[in-house]
């Protein structure tokens, strides 16, 4: 069976990654989570390694996040030399990341492929970069700057992508909308990601560990008949009619005898904008669980409002079963090209003052 390695680097690759190791049981694998603020607290490497039922033969990590030129080419240097004795330990014939920039995938290609011809890079569906792609990737600074200075600095073996998984080191994409990827990413092979995901134990095994670790519990997510996830309270601040749209939502849900829960933005400095801890039919769900960790959890046909994100995206795809709203905000970076995605995809769009309507015509 072939050797798979999976680079993940946020909670979506590592959901993923879990997804695609579990359509190969007994196919070695390694989830090596990379870039990482934490290594000796990071939650997830020892809840992989104790999870019965891990997809996973090995799990390791590396350091990121580190300040200071000379200490972060140190620590590179250090995980290069981690990367290719694994490499050359075990020959992986399939790499799989959700970030072709990340200079360890790179590295880890440029290992494989020197030692055998067949090795397969393979990008997985990071969210709103492989529909409406990465809009920095067409700039000088990356186009010019920081590719050259990367192939002086590392090797001419880095590829610098056009937008996220348009690299050279990619032949195949895992998405979860393979007809409305980017036109550069349509040039690869696809696969749909979405089966991977759909009734998987392993995934929702997975989901309920994490939820728990994070200090949630599963059965109350399963009672919620709508979700609303919110941005940055700086966002709700500048959008006229936000939270009282959103107190609304919240007022009606609970009057007819449903429950709802609010995720705030892990970065905000009220963490309870609505005070929905003090209301009876309202659960504040920890702002640390990644969001795509809960979705397997909802019950059928839950409502999902956010804003334009890949939040909603992912929502989408996760759970298609979803009644899915997003609110416009024409401050949002490549705000049309989002709208028109997300028309093409099922999700709602609405202005801030008609979202109570469209929930309660769900309701």
């Amino acid at each position: 069976m072939p050797q798979q390695l999976f680079m993940a680097s946020t909670p979506l690759h590592i959901l993923n990654s879990v997804a695609l190791a579990s359509q190969a049981p007994g196919s070695p694998s390694c989830l090596w989570l990379i870039d990482q603020p934490s290594v000796e607290e990071n939650p997830y490497v020892n809840l992989i390694k104790d999870w019965r039922d891990s997809p996973f033969s090995e799990v390791r990590i590396s350091q990121g996040h580190i300040k200071g030129t000379k200490a972060k080419l140190a620590n590179r240097k250090r995980i290069f030399a981690e990367i290719d004795h694994w490499v050359d330990q075990y020959g992986p014939e399939q790499l799989f990341t959700g970030n072709d920039r990340r200079i360890e995938f790179q590295y880890a290609m440029y290992c494989a492929t020197s030692k055998r011809s067949d090795v397969q890079g393979i990008y997985m569906d990071e969210g709103t970069f492989t529909y409406v792609g990465r809009e920095a990737s067409a700039s000088f600074s990356d186009r010019i700057v920081d590719n050259w200075l990367k192939k002086l600095t590392y090797g001419f073996w880095w590829k610098n992508p056009a937008t996220i998984g348009a690299s050279q080191w990619v032949s195949d994409v895992y998405a979860a909308f393979p007809d409305l990827v980017h036109p550069l990413l349509a040039q690869k092979k696809l696969h749909p990601l979405q089966p991977c995901h759909a009734d998987n134990p392993t995934v929702r095994s997975f989901c309920s560990l994490l939820v728990e670790r994070f200090g949630a519990d599963p059965q109350t997510l399963k009672d919620l008949s709508t979700v609303l996830t919110l941005p940055h309270e700086s966002i709700i601040a500048k959008l006229d009619g936000y939270r009282e749209a959103m107190d609304s939502v919240m007022a009606e849900i609970i009057n007819d005898g449903r429950m709802v829960g609010v995720k705030y933005h892990p970065r905000n400095a009220n963490p309870d904008i609505l005070r929905a801890e003090s209301r009876k039919g309202a659960y504040v769900i920890p702002h640390r669980i990644p969001f795509e960790a809960i979705l397997p959890l909802l019950p059928y046909e839950a409502t999902i409002i956010g804003d334009l994100s890949s939040t909603l995206i992912n929502g989408r795809w996760l759970r298609p079963d979803a009644r899915i709203i997003s609110i416009k905000n024409p401050e949002v970076p490549l705000a049309n090209e989002f709208e028109q995605f997300f028309s093409e995809i099922g999700v709602t769009t609405v202005n801030v003052d008609q979202v109570l309507r469209s929930t309660t015509s769900s309701l």
